[in-house]
């Protein structure tokens, strides 16, 4: 049997990217990531292992580590392939992983790329747009425009960069075919001033990468990358471009929009949130159990119960919401994994069970609640949890006396739209399944029959006045250069 050739290690990666001069190389790469895109490409194709987070990560190491002074001139379709080898074959694996060290940064480095456009987008209104779920967050101090208007513009400089091969031509803001987008979908002034916000320059990308929570040395591969935030590069004279045109959308999903706010308001923002997500999960639940979904009980002055109580027939549902994200180093599976996800996770799971046994011991403030049936808990996360369920990490904690399902609010709005007495009994035969009670619950319900779109979103998503009769995923044949 021959010998093992060197392992390959994410620094042989970066070493590869950096063989290009930034200048030549992402307007290469953001011709590539367009072909690839979801707008043009079925999800399901085969991609040959060209996944969109290594595509990501190629853009980062480039305008992080490589210069003007590098000879590798433009990549060829076979430099790609090798890098996307390198760093699918990458490993910086120290001493003996638990399976929570390799499970968790890939599922956070791969499943956003999955995530639907109509969705998130849609939950962005209805999160932290809707003025009646909450005190408004005054989001045109941050992008000259209102959320909504950001949104809707979003959606269309996604459209935009993938139909002229990953550039922002500006030019095309004064071209004359252009009007009738201006017109129709969003005006000149917001797509030119979201453009403006999602731009940053080299300089201004390694700011902002210097700026983020670093990631220890064998980790590097999971770091911050600026272009989640600003998905636009400004090259100078080599042009505008987006090096992962499924980004440019993606900048303004609630998943950065936590972090646009976190910045500009800091705590208020995060306790503003932490109200809507509440107020959004019972607005979820009531699609589903209408009157039969109650709030949180104070049982003694400034002791609460959990934020939500769904009545059924065969269960009694305690609801806790959970407006937490896990940082950049619990999502790499640093040290800091278990205390994050006691913070969050934990903590619900103890909420949930101070709640089921004061039911279940009948007091007086719950004595209105049924003790005849199961009690099982659900802890709605605002950002997916996504091993939450896997009671086989250490790292995620103890399960807790009452058998409760983590799931996030994506997940949450797929379960609301099933017949109320189908979800208890679906929830009931989950927490019962030793194997399934550890699945995330999108993995349980893909067995399902179809389900109707969520309604609340399908309201959200009128609010951007696009062109919505062909749909999020179609752009104008406009905004391509003519």
């Amino acid at each position: 049997m021959p010998p093992e050739g060197p392992s390959i290690r994410y620094v042989d990666f970066r070493q590869a990217v950096r063989r290009f001069p930034p200048s030549k190389f992402l307007p290469a790469l953001a011709t590539h990531t367009a072909q690839l895109d979801p707008l043009v490409r079925p999800r399901d194709q085969r991609n040959g292992g060209r996944w969109p987070w290594a595509a990501s990560a190629m853009a980062r190491e480039s305008v992080l580590y490589s210069n003007e002074h590098r000879h590798g001139g433009s990549p060829s379709d076979s430099d790609f392939n090798r890098l996307y080898n390198l760093f699918n074959d990458s490993d910086d694996t120290i001493g003996e992983p638990s399976l929570s060290d390799i499970m968790t940064p890939l599922v956070y480095e791969q499943f956003a790329y999955g995530e639907s456009e109509f969705e998130e987008l849609s939950r962005v209104w209805a999160l932290f747009g809707d003025p009646s779920l909450g005190t408004p967050i005054p989001w045109a101090d941050v992008f000259g425009m209102s959320l909504a208007e950001a949104a809707r513009a979003a959606l269309v400089l996604h459209g935009w960069v993938v139909m002229n091969g990953g550039r922002l031509d500006r030019g095309l803001f004064d071209a004359p075919h252009m009007q009738e987008v201006f017109e129709r979908v969003a005006p000149r002034e917001q797509l030119i001033g979201l453009a403006d916000y999602f731009t940053a320059t080299v300089e201004q990308a390694r700011a902002l990468h210097s700026e983020a929570t670093g990631v220890s040395k064998d980790k590097q591969r999971f770091a911050f990358n600026p272009f989640v935030a600003r998905p636009l590069i400004d090259l100078g004279a080599a042009g505008v471009w987006a090096p992962q045109t499924m980004l440019v959308s993606r900048a303004i999903f609630p998943s950065n929009l936590y972090y646009v706010g976190i910045r500009r308001w800091g705590k208020p923002f995060a306790d503003n949130l932490g109200d809507r997500v509440e107020q959004y999960v019972g607005r979820q639940l009531r699609l589903l159990g209408g009157d039969h979904v109650k709030g949180e009980i104070e049982y003694a002055k400034g002791q609460k119960s959990v934020d939500w109580f769904w009545v059924t027939d065969q269960a009694v549902v305690l609801v806790e919401c959970k407006s937490a994200r896990m940082t950049l180093g619990a999502k790499a599976a640093d040290d800091s994994l278990g205390a994050v996800v006691a913070r969050s996770i934990g903590k619900a799971r103890a909420q949930i069970d101070r709640t089921a046994q004061f039911i279940r011991d009948r007091h007086p403030a719950f004595a209105h609640l049924p003790s005849d049936r199961p009690i099982v808990g659900m802890i709605v996360t605002a950002e997916p949890f996504y091993l939450g369920n896997a009671g086989i990490l250490p790292e995620y904690g103890a399960l807790g006396a009452t058998a409760s399902q983590v799931v996030s609010l994506r997940e949450l709005e797929h379960f609301v739209m099933l017949e109320k007495d189908e979800a208890a009994g679906l929830l009931l035969s989950i927490v019962a399944d030793p194997e399934k009670r550890t699945w995330a619950l999108s993995s349980v319900m893909n067995d399902l029959h179809a389900l109707p779109k969520n309604t609340i979103l399908e309201q959200a998503w009128h609010q951007y006045d696009y062109i919505d009769a062909r749909g999020p995923a179609v752009a104008p044949a406009s905004l391509k250069t003519s």
